[in-house]
């Protein structure tokens, strides 16, 4: 039998379903964020809006505003125009005030409190009962909801009168007619602020948009022709694939492809993440989850997890004392058959076993269901290893970081174009040289020798430099920075590696590789077989790079 909760009925044919405590909650504080945003944004416009009427900037004279050329012009003719009232203005000059941005603040200001108040009540009748025993909140919640419908109002006016004047605005050079605009009044930052504003509003309303689309489909899910093939979960799975590659396409178009997203073409790239989600979901297309059964949840992983250590560390304490009493016995064979050590040979031993360090660590074992002890080691400053270790990391992280940014600048300026992909150095000049080296960030010791700037599923930008100074040649992987990126990360199903192992000359049976990390890293090893590059380095006759270490960095 399918378990039911109660839900809460508006009118005939709306219902909040499911319908429980803390619901009404978790809108509570999405709108409450939401309108913080836009009050953030208000708040400015205030300011701004106060300030060009302090200063006389929005007045509009023959209905050119400050931006034009004609309107300093016709103040330069009156004189000192911070004293010149309106009833001083002459010679055929009609002065009126704009006030759509004073009307429009205000409007939005009401909305906003409004709003904020109804969060406030919604809070406070959803935390009245429980689902099970209302004990009448019910009444005040549909009173609301009621309310809510009715305020719709106030958005559709703030968009479709703020559209309207930014069409408006850009009319006829923006009002400036032959004149070239002094500045152009949708390139401040109280016009970002203003737009912020309008799409906030626009996203609001296509919350009901939604609402009918999800009627719609309902009522096709429905028909018993397509009630088959909807609810299997292959279907369930492509199509929550296609929402998800179609909203990182949105992303794309919104950032003009500054971001990336020119390789993405909703072809299976998010099957991994879609197929997870899925499971996560119950093989569902929604998380039907809420606070409560959160709360629940972690506190129900919690115990078990305090369980399972508690007997890892009972485990190992029972080890511990057979180990020890089985010490104890060899230590006093020991002590009778032999003379005392020399006790500078004893504290020295003693002195060098303080400084190599190592921990115990409580680790979920391979099926996830049980906690073993591991012992890893603890990198001290009172080691000569560690030290040299923790040296090398915070020498090599710099090249991690160079990746990003600054090797792409020496390129594009030894190429002398912004659009470049690959760079390769000249293999006939083996010596380092001042304009291939990284000296303007402070690393005249790091020479660049190639560079590939590829970024698409597959493809990855890296760079290959030469450290002087180790005397090492440095393969810096760049991390993530675009959508490619962002996909390539979510497939994280593990791959196997022994294929790879038999290829790369290791033993890969039982070992296994983030996917998206996997296919990045083949095409590489492709690249780099193909560019030929550390063939060079490492085996031309010519070189003095034979004997370098090759060390891999960055990739997050």
């Amino acid at each position: 039998h399918k378990i039911t909760r109660p839900a809460l009925t508006v009118f005939r044919n709306f219902t909040t379903k499911p319908f429980a405590g803390d619901d009404f909650q978790i809108v509570c504080i999405v709108l409450g964020a939401y309108r913080v945003i836009q009050l953030v944004c208000i708040i400015p416009l205030i300011i701004a809006s106060l300030l060009a009427r302090f200063n006389g900037n929005d007045l509009m004279v023959n209905e050119y505003g400050v931006w034009c050329p004609q309107w300093h012009d016709a103040f330069d003719n009156q004189g000192d125009f911070l004293v010149l009232t309106v009833d001083e203005m002459k010679g055929g000059y009609e002065i009126t005030r704009n006030g759509y941005s004073r009307s429009f603040i205000i409007l939005a200001s009401v909305y906003t409190a409004l709003d904020f108040a109804w969060v406030l009540a919604v809070w406070g009748a959803a935390s009245i009962g429980t689902p099970t025993q209302p004990r009448g909140r019910d009444e005040y919640l549909r009173s609301l909801i009621f309310l809510k419908f009715a305020t719709t109002i106030f958005p559709i006016a703030l968009l479709t009168v703020g559209c309207l004047k930014v069409a408006d605005l850009r009319q006829d050079n923006y009002g400036c007619k032959d004149e070239t605009p002094l500045y152009y009044p949708d390139a401040t930052w109280d016009y970002a602020l203003y737009c912020v504003l309008l799409v906030t509003y626009a996203l609001e309303l296509l919350t009901w948009l939604a609402m009918i689309a999800n009627k719609i489909m309902r009522f096709i899910r429905s028909n018993k022709l397509t009630q088959k093939e909807r609810y299997a979960t292959e279907a369930k799975g492509e199509r929550l694939e296609q929402c998800l590659g179609g909203l990182l396409k949105c992303l794309s178009i919104m950032c003009c492809n500054k971001a990336g997203g020119k390789d993405l073409k909703n072809k299976g790239e998010m099957k991994d993440f879609a197929s997870n989600l899925m499971e996560f979901a119950n093989n569902e297309t929604k998380v039907g989850v809420v606070l409560s059964d959160m709360y629940v949840g972690g506190k129900m992983l919690a115990r078990v997890q305090a369980e399972r250590r508690m007997r890892a560390i009972q485990m190992l304490q029972h080890a511990s004392n057979k180990k020890d009493e089985k010490h104890e016995t060899v230590e006093e064979e020991n002590q009778s058959a032999t003379a005392p050590s020399d006790r500078r040979a004893l504290l020295d031993s003693k002195d060098n076993m303080r400084r190599r360090r190592s921990i115990l660590t409580l680790q979920t074992d391979d099926d996830g269901k049980h906690c073993v002890v591991v012992e890893k080691n603890v990198l001290t400053s009172s080691n000569d290893e560690d030290v040299d270790v923790l040296r090398k990391v915070a020498h090599y992280s710099i090249y991690a970081q160079w990746i990003y940014f600054h090797v792409k600048m020496i390129v594009e300026d030894l190429l002398a174009t912004e659009d470049a992909t690959t760079f390769i150095r000249d293999f006939e000049m083996m010596a380092p040289m001042e304009h291939f080296s990284l000296a303007r960030f402070e690393a005249p010791h790091a020479h660049l020798w190639y560079a590939s700037f590829h970024n698409g599923l597959a493809a990855t930008p890296y760079a290959i430099l030469v450290d002087e100074e180790e005397q090492n040649v440095v393969i810096a992987v760049r991390g993530t920075l675009s959508l490619e990126d962002w996909v390539m990360d979510l497939q994280y199903l593990p791959q196997p590696l022994d294929k790879v192992g038999d290829l790369c000359g290791f033993d890969g049976n039982g070992h296994h590789c983030h996917k998206g990390v996997l296919t990045r890293c083949k095409w590489m090893y492709n690249d780099i077989k193909k560019q030929r590059v550390l063939k060079h380095l490492y085996s031309s006759n010519e070189s003095p790079y034979k004997e370098y270490k090759l060390v891999v960095v960055g990739h997050s």
